[in-house]
C-alpha cells in the first residue's frame, strides 16, 4: 500500500493533513490521571532498550531551524534517521520507544486474543482483549521515553500523567489498533499517533505536532513517521532481527487504485461511495 501519511483517526491529526483543530482529545486537565505500568515483566519484549536508559542520562537538545549535516539515506536504521533528520533528543527517545512498542504489538497481534472485554470505549465501539493490550503497551512505553508528560488514547481518553518534563517533553495521543475489529479476517490494521510539544492536547491542531506516525500490520510490518520540519513521509521495514530499517519516503500522492473493505463504512456518510459499482469494488479488493 502506499503508505503516506494523510489521514486522521479520532480527532489525532497528521502533517499537512488537515488545519481543522481537534476539538475532543482528552479531558481538561483537572482530570489528569497518573499512569502506573502494571506487572511489567523483565522479559518483556521491550527489551533492555527501554528500561537500562536512566532519566537522568537523557537531556533535551533543542535547535531551532537547525541545518541538517547529514542526508537521511535509504537503508538507514531507525536511530540512524532519527539522529540525522533532529537534534532534539527528547523527540528521538520518543519516536524510538514508540517503534519498540509497534514491534511489539505486530507479534502480540499474530498471536493475541481477539475475544470480547464486554467494556464499551467512549466512542461507543467494543474492547477487545487486543485494543486493551496494544494500549498498555504503547503507555509502558511512553513512560520509559522519560519525555512525554501527558498522553491519551481511544480506549483511555483520560490525560494520563506519563512522568515527563513540560518544558522539552511531549504528549501523545494515539489510537492503538485501528480497525481492531477486522483482526480475525486477517486484513491490515494498524497504530495511529501524534506528538506535539509540551503538556497539551486540547485546543491544538495537526499543523502544531512536531511528529505523527502509524505502524502498519500486513503481511508485512511497517512504521511510517513525519517530522515537522523534515519533507514528505519516510517508511521503516521491520527486520527479522527485529530492526527498523528504512525503506521509502513518499512526497506525493498520486491518484488512488485501491478500494479497502472498511471503506464501505463511508457509503453512510458520503453518498458518492453509494454510487461507485458494486462490480468495481469485488474487482478492488479481489485484485
Amino acid at each position: 500500500m502506499e503508505a503516506s501519511i494523510t489521514c486522521y483517526s479520532r480527532g489525532t491529526f497528521l502533517p499537512n493533513a488537515s488545519s481543522q483543530s481537534s476539538t475532543a482529545l482528552a479531558s481538561p486537565p483537572s482530570n489528569v490521571r497518573s499512569f502506573t505500568p502494571r506487572s511489567l515483566k523483565s522479559n518483556s519484549f521491550f527489551g533492555e532498550s527501554l528500561r537500562t536508559v536512566s532519566k537522568s542520562s537523557l537531556k533535551v537538545s533543542r535547535t531551532k531551524n537547525s541545518s541538517l549535516v547529514t542526508k537521511c539515506e535509504i537503508g538507514d536504521s531507525l536511530e540512524e534517521f532519527l539522529t540525522k533528520a533532529t537534534t532534539d533528543k527528547g523527540l528521538i527517545r520518543v519516536m524510538t520507544c514508540m517503534g519498540e512498542a509497534i514491534r511489539t504489538i505486530a507479534f502480540k497481534v499474530r498471536t493475541a486474543s481477539c475475544g470480547g472485554t464486554a467494556c464499551i470505549n467512549t466512542f461507543g465501539d467494543e474492547q477487545l482483549a487486543v485494543d486493551m493490550l496494544a494500549d498498555k503497551l504503547l503507555f509502558e512505553a511512553l513512560t520509559y521515553s522519560h519525555f512525554c508528560k501527558y498522553a491519551c488514547s481511544e480506549e483511555v481518553p483520560e490525560l494520563q500523567d506519563m512522568g515527563g518534563p513540560v518544558e522539552g517533553g511531549f504528549s501523545v495521543a494515539f489510537d492503538p489498533l485501528d480497525g481492531s475489529s477486522i483482526v480475525d479476517t486477517n486484513f491490515t490494521v494498524g497504530t495511529i499517533f501524534g506528538v506535539w510539544p509540551g503538556d497539551k492536547l486540547t485546543g491544538v491542531t495537526g499543523r502544531d505536532q512536531v511528529a505523527a506516525a502509524m505502524g502498519i500490520y500486513g503481511p508485512r510490518t511497517t512504521y511510517v513517521i513525519a517530522l515537522k520540519d523534515i519533507p514528505g513521509t519516510h517508511e521503516f521495514l521491520l527486520l527479522d532481527e527485529g530492526k527498523w530499517q528504512h525503506v521509502k519516503d513518499t512526497t506525493e500522492i498520486g491518484e488512488g487504485k485501491m478500494f479497502s473493505p472498511g471503506n464501505l463504512r463511508a457509503t453512510f456518510d458520503n453518498p458518492a461511495y453509494a454510487k461507485v459499482p458494486l462490480r468495481s469494488c469485488i474487482y478492488s479488493v479481489i485484485y
